[in-house]
């Protein structure tokens, strides 16, 4: 069973971000999933720490934040001021003392693992693990279904680890990613542009 549903309004324009996730609350969304990037790590985009403060408090949402940037170290404080969960990548140098950083702050730490990274780079221990199914930053890819190996991988290597998937996922894709094990999953484009939101979610979570 999928545990937790989060979704990223990365491609949602400005104007349209509180009305999608008023509509998306009431369908019974729990989670919002913002994104930062740097333009170095991955392409320029994402949203402030303040702006998606707002956003969050405003709909009365639980916050998790995805920060692709090449020193994740300097932006954890503002973000744990409010995400229950803060998630880094294990590719860039310093992800550890960010990981390091973000239990401090007494926030939950989660490991990001772009296309490629192997299972085996994640630590024992209570991490949360996202999977990323498409290129960090390249929001509207198309879903990599073998990133679902990955997932396997580190569900049988710890199955009471949290085990997410972001990028590019659809409904259609939900049963595979269910049966893959994972616990967790990010929805973009396919959740917010839903005509049944209610319906994607319980899907979902089924």
């Amino acid at each position: 069973m999928t545990r937790r549903v989060a979704v990223s309004l990365w491609s949602v324009p400005e104007p349209a971000q509180d009305p999608t996730l008023s509509t998306l609350r009431t369908a019974g969304l729990d989670h919002v999933h913002w994104d930062l990037t740097d333009g170095v790590f991955a392409a320029a985009g994402g949203f402030p720490a303040d702006r998606a403060r707002t956003l969050t408090a405003a709909h009365g949402l639980r916050a998790e934040a995805h920060l692709m940037v090449t020193d994740p170290l300097a932006h954890v404080d503002a973000w744990t001021d409010f995400c229950e969960l803060v998630v880094v990548h294990a590719e860039t140098p310093d992800h550890l003392a960010a990981l390091r950083r973000i239990e401090k702050r007494g926030a939950r730490a989660g490991l990001a693992l772009s296309p490629g990274t192997p299972a085996d780079v994640v630590p024992p221990g209570e991490l949360a693990v996202l999977v990323m199914s498409i290129v960090p930053g390249q929001a509207g890819s198309t879903f990599t279904p073998s990133t679902l190996g990955t997932v396997r991988e580190l569900r049988t290597g710890d199955p009471d680890r949290l085990v997410g998937l972001d990028g590019g996922v659809q409904r259609r894709h939900l049963d595979d990613i269910r049966q893959a094990g994972a616990s967790w999953l990010v929805s973009g484009t396919d959740l917010t542009g839903a005509g049944d939101p209610a319906g994607w979610l319980a899907d979902a979570r089924a």
